[in-house]
Protein backbone atom coordinates (compact mmCIF):
# COMPACT_ATOMS: atom_id res chain seq x y z
CA UNK A 1 0.00 0.00 0.00
CA UNK A 2 2.89 2.07 0.71
CA UNK A 3 4.47 2.34 -2.60
CA UNK A 4 0.93 2.86 -4.58
CA UNK A 5 0.52 5.69 -2.49
CA UNK A 6 3.91 6.61 -3.60
CA UNK A 7 3.41 6.29 -7.09
CA UNK A 8 0.13 7.80 -7.33
CA UNK A 9 1.56 10.81 -5.37
CA UNK A 10 4.50 11.01 -7.84
CA UNK A 11 1.85 11.27 -10.83
CA UNK A 12 -0.11 13.86 -9.62
CA UNK A 13 3.04 15.89 -8.42
CA UNK A 14 4.04 15.68 -11.90
CA UNK A 15 0.55 16.76 -13.75
CA UNK A 16 0.37 19.39 -11.25
CA UNK A 17 3.76 20.30 -12.31
CA UNK A 18 3.36 20.32 -15.94
CA UNK A 19 -0.38 22.22 -15.91
CA UNK A 20 1.13 25.11 -13.70
CA UNK A 21 4.05 25.66 -16.31
CA UNK A 22 1.34 25.62 -18.98
CA UNK A 23 -0.27 27.68 -17.52
CA UNK A 24 2.86 30.58 -16.60
CA UNK A 25 3.91 29.82 -20.59
CA UNK A 26 1.07 30.62 -22.04
CA UNK A 27 0.78 33.77 -19.78
CA UNK A 28 4.51 34.96 -20.99
CA UNK A 29 3.47 34.22 -24.30
CA UNK A 30 0.47 36.12 -24.13
CA UNK A 31 2.76 39.21 -22.21
CA UNK A 32 5.32 38.72 -25.13
CA UNK A 33 3.00 39.17 -28.06
CA UNK A 34 1.45 41.98 -26.74
CA UNK A 35 4.98 43.50 -26.23
CA UNK A 36 5.92 42.56 -29.76
CA UNK A 37 2.77 44.70 -31.15
CA UNK A 38 3.48 47.72 -29.13
CA UNK A 39 7.02 47.50 -29.88
CA UNK A 40 6.21 47.74 -33.93
CA UNK A 41 3.31 50.44 -32.71
CA UNK A 42 6.20 52.71 -31.09
CA UNK A 43 8.88 51.55 -33.57
CA UNK A 44 7.21 52.44 -36.71
CA UNK A 45 4.97 55.34 -35.83
CA UNK A 46 7.32 57.32 -38.12
CA UNK A 47 5.42 56.14 -40.71
CA UNK A 48 1.71 55.83 -40.24
CA UNK A 49 1.05 54.69 -43.66
CA UNK A 50 3.50 52.26 -43.99
CA UNK A 51 3.01 48.59 -43.64
CA UNK A 52 4.90 47.90 -40.53
CA UNK A 53 3.27 50.58 -38.54
CA UNK A 54 -0.29 48.96 -40.50
CA UNK A 55 0.35 45.63 -39.43
CA UNK A 56 1.03 46.46 -35.73
CA UNK A 57 -2.54 48.58 -35.93
CA UNK A 58 -4.40 45.57 -37.72
CA UNK A 59 -3.01 43.31 -34.40
CA UNK A 60 -4.15 45.18 -31.43
CA UNK A 61 -7.63 43.80 -31.30
CA UNK A 62 -6.71 40.39 -31.73
CA UNK A 63 -3.54 40.80 -29.73
CA UNK A 64 -5.19 42.52 -26.68
CA UNK A 65 -8.13 41.29 -27.02
CA UNK A 66 -9.05 40.82 -23.04
CA UNK A 67 -8.14 44.58 -22.31
CA UNK A 68 -11.17 46.27 -22.92
CA UNK A 69 -9.65 49.92 -22.10
CA UNK A 70 -7.34 48.88 -25.61
CA UNK A 71 -10.42 48.24 -27.79
CA UNK A 72 -12.12 51.10 -26.55
CA UNK A 73 -9.36 53.21 -27.57
CA UNK A 74 -8.48 51.43 -30.83
CA UNK A 75 -12.05 51.61 -31.92
CA UNK A 76 -12.22 55.50 -31.00
CA UNK A 77 -9.03 55.73 -32.85
CA UNK A 78 -10.41 53.81 -35.80
CA UNK A 79 -13.79 55.63 -36.13
CA UNK A 80 -12.21 59.32 -35.95
CA UNK A 81 -9.79 57.58 -38.63
CA UNK A 82 -12.55 56.27 -40.92
CA UNK A 83 -15.16 59.02 -40.36
CA UNK A 84 -15.69 61.64 -43.90
CA UNK A 85 -15.25 64.67 -40.61
CA UNK A 86 -11.87 63.53 -39.81
CA UNK A 87 -10.23 65.48 -36.89
CA UNK A 88 -6.29 65.54 -37.14
CA UNK A 89 -6.71 66.97 -33.29
CA UNK A 90 -9.14 64.05 -32.19
CA UNK A 91 -7.14 61.54 -33.97
CA UNK A 92 -3.62 62.75 -32.09
CA UNK A 93 -5.70 62.36 -28.89
CA UNK A 94 -6.95 59.04 -29.58
CA UNK A 95 -3.48 57.62 -30.63
CA UNK A 96 -2.10 58.73 -27.83
CA UNK A 97 -5.02 57.04 -25.24
CA UNK A 98 -4.33 53.78 -27.18
CA UNK A 99 -0.72 54.46 -26.83
CA UNK A 100 -1.14 54.99 -23.29
CA UNK A 101 -3.40 51.95 -23.03
CA UNK A 102 -1.27 49.60 -24.27
CA UNK A 103 1.67 50.55 -22.07
CA UNK A 104 -1.26 50.45 -19.03
CA UNK A 105 -1.72 46.90 -19.56
CA UNK A 106 1.39 46.01 -19.46
CA UNK A 107 2.43 47.80 -16.70
CA UNK A 108 4.40 50.35 -18.58
CA UNK A 109 5.04 53.70 -16.52
CA UNK A 110 3.93 56.18 -19.16
CA UNK A 111 3.17 59.13 -16.16
CA UNK A 112 6.79 60.51 -17.25
CA UNK A 113 6.58 61.62 -20.88
CA UNK A 114 4.02 64.06 -22.32
CA UNK A 115 1.68 63.55 -24.91
CA UNK A 116 4.34 64.93 -27.38
CA UNK A 117 6.43 62.54 -26.50
CA UNK A 118 3.96 59.50 -27.94
CA UNK A 119 3.18 61.33 -31.06
CA UNK A 120 6.49 62.47 -32.22
CA UNK A 121 8.75 59.72 -33.34
CA UNK A 122 12.56 60.20 -33.42
CA UNK A 123 13.16 60.11 -37.00
CA UNK A 124 16.93 60.50 -38.27
CA UNK A 125 16.24 59.34 -41.79
CA UNK A 126 17.65 62.05 -44.55
CA UNK A 127 16.80 62.12 -48.08
CA UNK A 128 19.52 61.04 -50.41
CA UNK A 129 21.19 64.58 -52.25
CA UNK A 130 20.71 64.57 -56.01
CA UNK A 131 23.20 62.61 -57.54
CA UNK A 132 25.52 64.76 -60.33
Amino acid sequence: MGWLTVIIAAIISGLLGVVISLIYYRRHEKYLSKLKTLKDFAGYRYDLRGENFTRAMNEIFIVFSDSTKVKQALKKFYENTVSPMRSSTLADQYLVELFKSMCEDLNIKTSDFTDSFFLTAFNIKKEAAPSK
